[in-house]
């Protein structure tokens, strides 16, 4: 049976997302080719209009009722796509085409439906190679019984073929293979990895906190500064397709101001009924309900953007936190003897390495790790006599609890390898191991580079403050540091020089 971690449930739903929001294309994509290709062509009076603050900026859904330019179909409320970029004024008129007489859409572009099937094509692809990522889930492979005789006969066969192998050899003495390297005088206790891997972690979750926090108290500041009251009147009653209401309120100067709600049981509101309202006596136009609870108040755009932003930041703590637990109970169990191999991987369509993996020999079993990546672990490769590529070097694995492999590796000379990732019975396609080359480490890094970068970090962290003051700017630095920490660190050849 195949295993699921939390990052798989976490992959599931995102791929669940993805799918929702293929279908909701594909709905309108159908219907804007019904309505362009056989729907009914009339007029909608704009009657309301509804802000959203989107990725392309400021965009507004327009409704109201709809007559056919016969005046057979008459529909109470329709809305208006696509949006528009300024609000339309009351009373304007829009043409466009229905897709049928019950129908809550009016298409003014008939060539949305073209847009509307590409972005379906494009989120089902995206959700299609996510869900296959998603289940490509790696098996225990039970070993097979194996007969004694058949093991001897076996037996008999390779000391037969190794005996002939030394008949055949060259005279020429061949240089004996250095001796595994023993892990009985070699330390196990955990190196300062570990430390670096907590501080990320700690970083990640402090900086969400306050953001949040700052998020909160920006909206108290906000409500607290609602101090004027005043007695509203309802103007107009069920607006649109949202069936909001229009409250017009006179401030402090006596000048009238207008503002639209959507109340949670419009059939309590009608035209003439007074409704009691807070504003702000130095800017008028801030208003909201005395009593908000009995309206559907939407979050205002930049409260939706901060919480966008704070996403990744929820999952890569959450899914940290698990690991990090695994480790713990990991680090309590009994160690059994292994061998490794040191590898780094590079993507195929990379130039540089990119992260540190063990492949882990055990009971005839092969595994693939990748690991924190150590600079003791660089350094006791550099001290090897043939370099560290090929050497075997002696582990103990203490394996973590959960449904896929995870080992703690114990490397003497070094300490504790931490993982960063579960093991796998095969390398991941997209990246390519390769023996350590330790020339690659100690060169100097070009300056342009150390500039780009840092000039990248420096207008991300500028923009998190922007959005939501300094505790987002370091929101944003702690989440691509502990997502690089998360994937055990780049060795890159500036940044992760080898020292002695």
């Amino acid at each position: 049976m195949p295993s699921f971690e939390p990052h798989h449930w976490l992959l599931l739903s995102y791929v669940t997302v993805i799918f929702g929001v293929a279908i909701w294309m594909a709905v309108l994509a159908v219907d804007s080719f019904r309505a362009t290709y056989g729907g009914v062509a009339g007029a909608v009076t704009v009657e309301d209009c509804v802000y959203a603050d989107t990725e392309d900026g400021s965009r507004w859904t327009c409704s109201g009722p709809f007559v056919s330019a016969d005046g057979a179909v008459r529909i109470d409320a329709v809305k208006l796509t696509p949006r528009h970029g300024d609000p339309l004024e009351d009373g304007v008129t829009v043409t466009g085409r229905v897709s049928s007489p019950t129908a809550d859409t009016l298409h003014t572009d008939g060539r949305f439906w073209m847009w509307g099937t590409g972005f379906t094509v494009l989120f089902l692809g995206i959700g299609v190679y996510s869900l296959r990522s998603a289940l490509r889930i790696e098996r225990e492979v039970a070993t097979p019984p194996v007969d004694p005789e058949l093991a001897a006969i076996s037996a008999r066969a390779r000391a037969f073929l190794i005996e002939w192998e030394h008949v055949l050899a060259p005279s020429a003495p061949a240089a004996a293979a250095p001796p595994p390297v023993s892990i009985v005088d070699g330390p196990k206790r955990a190196n300062l990895t570990v430390g670096k891997v907590l501080i990320g972690w700690l970083l990640l979750v402090l900086t969400i906190a306050g953001t949040v926090w700052h998020l909160m108290e920006w909206e108290r500041q906000e409500v607290a500064s609602l101090t004027g009251q005043a007695l509203g009147t309802v103007t107009g009653a069920r607006l649109g397709a949202e069936d909001r209401i229009e409250v017009a309120y006179h401030d402090a100067t006596g000048a009238e101001w207008r503002v639209r709600w959507k109340p949670v049981d419009p059939d309590s509101y009608r035209e003439g009924g007074q409704v009691p309202v807070r504003y702000d006596p130095a800017q008028p136009y801030a208003v909201m309900p005395a009593y908000p609870e009995f309206f559907e108040i939407e979050p205002r755009g930049r409260e939706v953007l901060v919480h966008l932003v704070l996403l990744p930041g929820y999952v890569l703590a959450w899914a940290w936190t698990w690991r990090l637990g695994r480790w713990l109970l990991g680090a309590r169990r009994r160690g059994r003897p292994a061998e490794a191999w040191v590898m780094v991987a590079q993507r195929h369509w990379g130039i540089e390495p990119t992260s540190f993996w063990l492949e882990l020999r055990d009971a005839d079993r092969i595994w693939y790790q990748r690991i924190v990546w150590d600079r003791r672990l660089v350094r006791r490769l550099a001290g090897d006599p043939a370099g560290g590529a090929q050497l075997p070097l002696s582990v103990e694995l203490r394996r973590c609890p959960g449904l896929r492999r995870m080992y703690l590796v114990d490397v003497a000379g070094v300490g504790r390898l931490w993982p960063a990732s579960t093991a796998r019975t095969r390398p991941r396609r997209n990246y390519q191991l390769s023996p350590v080359e330790l020339h690659l480490f100690g060169l100097a890094e070009p300056t342009g580079r150390h500039l780009a970068i840092l000039l990248a970090l420096t207008v991300l962290a500028g923009g998190g403050w922007l959005l939501a003051g300094p505790a987002t700017a370091a929101y944003l630095l702690a989440l691509i540091g502990g997502y690089r920490l998360w994937g055990g660190g780049a060795p890159w050849r500036g940044f992760y020089a080898l020292r002695r």
